[in-house]
């Protein structure tokens, strides 16, 4: 058996560390734990380690066979003959048929546009999740963001009710939060994350907390000052769609990088729900930037009082981005 034959050459090679975590609650109750960690000897492969971990866990490969078995190593797919380092991260998931029917459906959306593929992966978000926090929404019936305030406003206008109203959007707000929850649970107990412990959760550092979140929280101060400055002189640029842009994402990035931040700490707190949204959230950021950094150089080639004012915020934010790409490099999370 190959596990009996690890165990005799142990003693003459040199030993590895390879952690594995399992996602799914079927092999949580299979294994009798989230995460282990397995010493192999120096040498082995991806595909030895397939073969080990058969032999420990014959019931995993029988209840799931090629197909409902997912794995990614170190984020990855790893071939048969990858070689395993120290420290070598295994994730593991498992899919019933009727999941993976919705996976290929999943397959059809994309092919419509309905969702997102983040570069470097096959990580995937809905397309609505772009409605939450570009400037200018879809606007379509179908988004489950645009369309849901559509039918929420319609439903207040037929009721004869003031669909701006505070207690208005506090009725959708409720509902629609509960809506979420249901989500939130779903997905939860797909990835085999159990609610009840979300009170033994730590709270994340408070913004001031982090230097990073100061740099771009004073930065964003400036950029504000800089727009009412241009509002009480009159200056025709705050009129432009780069104005416009540039007073929307000065407030998202500020908003993002405090996120990632916390996502950053959740991660080395051992919290690794924070992976999706951290990936997610990354690509959010490098969005940002892009606008930002397009409608400021767009604004400095107009003449305006504020020109000067203008290169210095571009230079500053340019500095911040290589700060945000150090500070918030995944390859520096371990």
């Amino acid at each position: 058996m190959l596990e009996c034959h690890c165990k005799k050459i142990m003693a003459k090679k040199k030993l590895i560390r390879i952690k594995a975590t399992y996602l799914s609650k079927d092999l949580q109750q299979i294994s009798g734990k989230k995460k282990e960690v397995f010493q192999v000897p120096q040498g082995f492969r991806s595909g030895d380690f397939f073969d080990f971990l058969q032999e420990r866990y014959p019931e995993i490969f029988k209840k799931f066979g090629p197909g409902y078995l997912g794995f990614v190593l170190n984020g990855e797919k790893p071939h048969v003959l990858t070689l395993l380092k120290d420290g070598d991260h295994y994730k593991f998931i498992t899919w019933t048929a009727k999941e993976i029917l919705e996976d290929e459906f999943t397959k059809q959306l994309k092919e419509k546009g309905a969702i997102i593929e983040l570069p470097k992966g096959k990580f995937k978000m809905p397309k609505w999740m772009e409605c939450t926090w570009r400037r200018v929404a879809c606007g379509k019936d179908d988004c489950l963001i645009c369309g849901r305030i559509k039918r929420d406003r319609q439903k207040h206008i037929e009721q004869g009710e003031d669909p701006d109203d505070m207690k208005s959007v506090f009725e959708d707000v409720d509902r629609n939060f509960k809506e979420v929850l249901k989500m939130i649970k779903k997905d939860c107990e797909t990835y085999g994350i159990e609610l009840t412990n979300i009170e033994n959760i730590k709270e994340p550092p408070e913004p001031e907390e982090f230097p990073l979140y100061r740099e771009i929280d004073d930065w964003r101060d400036k950029v504000t000052a800089l727009l009412e400055e241009a509002y009480e002189t009159e200056e025709l640029w705050v009129e432009t769609e780069a104005a416009a842009d540039l007073s929307w994402y000065k407030d998202t990035i500020a908003a993002k990088i405090y996120r990632q931040l916390i996502n950053k700490w959740h991660i080395e707190q051992g919290d690794e729900y924070g992976d999706f949204d951290y990936k997610y959230t990354k690509y959010v950021l490098g969005e940002c930037l892009k606008i930002l950094k397009k409608s400021l150089n767009e604004l400095i080639l107009l003449q305006s009082l504020q020109k000067a004012d203008l290169i210095v915020t571009l230079a500053r934010l340019l500095e911040i981005e290589k700060k945000i790409l150090k500070t918030l490099d995944s390859q520096n999370l371990g």
